[in-house]
Order: structure tokens, then C-alpha cells, then sequence
């Protein structure tokens, strides 16, 4: 059930409807996606820990067109990834954010040019941020960019019951930074694993976020700060029966929202803004 602190308005996307299936055999746990703000129909996922400090990219027929590495990076638990547009340039963000076990005393985020029209290479990271958070260490799979700014949200995943919203300010530099808790969400989308937050998005023209959780989505419209967008009510979105629903992202466009699942051939789903 949703809380009532967390009444849902009405719903304004459509029922998701199978894209198309990735169904390269490195693809097998796709846990992060992106759209490229460069080329529409262009888009990145990753696989989940265990995979080295990679992703692919991928187009609306689920035909990988790239593979991408990171020079000298080594992951522990990439749960997420974005690409937004700061500054005038395009960029992937990479989440090497996951923590099970709530031990790791730091986190990294890594931060590439967007490869659209590259062959398959190996890239060099351009900001690297290595991250800590004010409280204790966190479990976290969503990883929020925000175009123009570069400013970072990270949503956690509630296996210590709350889902936190933590933050850093438009990092320009590569280093050590501590994130600031802006606050707690009393989110649930219902079902099994409505709780949880597994993937997040922020929309090209800064109107919408989007959470996923195991069972469903949640879209916020940012007010007058957009840092609060948290505390808006959000709009329920109707989300595909999937096996693990662990990644979502708005096309380029902001018309649309992609989500995935783990698995080989992993689907992918795309929901349309009526």
C-alpha cells in the first residue's frame, strides 16, 4: 500500500510495451541505462557486480553497437548510470554505488564523454568522485544527474528501512567529497519489493524524476527548487512484470521511459507521456 503521506496523483504514461530485446550474451544482468542526449535512439546499460568497469551501448532494435571500457577503473558494485548534458558537453556517469552489506567505507561515480559515435575503445574517465556519507554507509542503486548542473542525487535502497536522498552540488573536480542527507521519502509502490529504490532519472528539460522500485515507478515534478523535488507528490507509472527490475531512464526527448531487466535476452520496455 502507499503510505498516504504519498497519495498518488493521476497517471499520465501509458502501459509499457516491449521495445525491442538485447540479447548480446555479454548482456545478462543489465542493472543501469542511459539515453544518450547526443543521438536519440542511442542508448547504455551495464551489468551488475561482477562484471568489470564497462557498458554497452545499444539501439532501439536491442542491437549492441559498442562496448566501452574505463582506463584503470576498477568496480566493485556498478548499480547505476546516467548521461545528461553539462555545460554544454554530453556525458555518461557510471555508478559504482551498490553495497549489500553496508560496509564499504566509501563509493565511486565515474564520468566519461558520451560515446555515441564512437567505436568500441577504452575511455578515460574525465571526473572521478570518490564519495562518502554523513551518517553511515548506505546500499544505493540510483544514481540522479542533473542536466546543466551536474549536481548528483543518490537514492538508497531501504534495507535499513528508510529510503535517504543524499546529495552533492555540481562537482567539478576529481576527489573525495561528503554527500549531505537532504531527507527521507516514505515511498512504497506496493507488492513485493515496493520499497526499494533500484535505478533513477532526471528528464532532459529538468521537469520530471523518475525512482524505480522492484514493483512499479514514481514520477515527481520538480517546484520553484529543484533540489526539493523529493518532496513533491508524485504520479504513479504503470510498470511490465519483469524478473529484476533494476534500471529506467527517460529518452532523450523526455517522452519516454525505458526500463530493463536482468536476464539474457534482457527486454526492454518503453512507456510513452500521454
Amino acid at each position: 500500500m502507499i503510505p498516504a503521506v504519498l497519495l498518488l496523483a493521476q497517471q499520465t504514461w501509458s502501459k509499457p510495451e516491449l521495445l525491442c530485446q538485447i540479447k548480446n550474451e555479454r548482456v545478462t544482468e543489465s542493472s543501469g541505462v542511459a539515453a544518450s542526449p547526443l543521438k536519440p535512439g542511442v542508448f547504455y546499460t551495464h551489468n551488475d557486480s561482477g562484471d568489470s568497469a564497462r557498458f554497452f551501448r545499444f539501439n532501439s532494435s536491442g542491437e549492441v553497437t559498442g562496448i566501452f571500457r574505463l582506463k584503470d577503473v576498477k568496480t566493485s558494485d556498478c548499480e547505476d548510470m546516467a548521461a545528461a548534458m553539462i555545460g554544454g558537453k554530453a556525458y555518461v556517469y557510471l555508478g559504482d554505488i551498490g553495497d549489500n552489506d553496508r560496509k564499504r567505507s566509501s563509493i565511486a561515480i565515474y564520468r566519461v564523454d558520451d560515446p555515441a559515435e564512437m567505436a568500441s575503445s577504452t575511455l578515460v574517465p574525465n571526473l572521478t568522485l570518490t564519495l562518502t556519507y554523513p551518517d553511515k554507509p548506505r546500499d544505493c542503486e540510483a544514481l540522479l544527474v542533473e542536466p546543466g548542473s551536474g549536481s548528483l542525487f543518490l537514492v538508497t535502497k531501504a534495507r535499513d528501512g528508510e529510503t535517504g536522498v543524499y546529495y552533492l552540488p555540481s562537482p567539478q573536480k576529481s576527489g573525495s567529497y561528503e554527500l549531505k542527507k537532504l531527507g527521507v521519502i516514505p515511498l512504497d509502490t506496493g507488492a513485493l519489493g515496493g520499497k526499494y529504490v533500484t535505478a533513477g532519472d532526471i528528464s532532459p528539460d529538468r521537469k520530471s524524476v523518475v525512482l524505480r522500485t522492484y514493483s512499479g515507478a514514481l514520477v515527481f515534478e520538480p517546484g520553484t527548487v529543484f533540489r526539493d523535488w523529493w518532496r513533491e507528490v508524485p504520479k504513479t507509472v504503470a510498470m511490465p512484470v519483469m524478473s529484476q527490475s533494476e534500471a529506467i531512464c527517460f529518452t532523450s526527448d523526455g517522452r519516454g521511459l525505458l526500463v530493463t531487466s536482468e536476464g539474457n535476452p534482457c527486454p526492454v520496455f518503453l512507456a510513452k507521456a500521454r
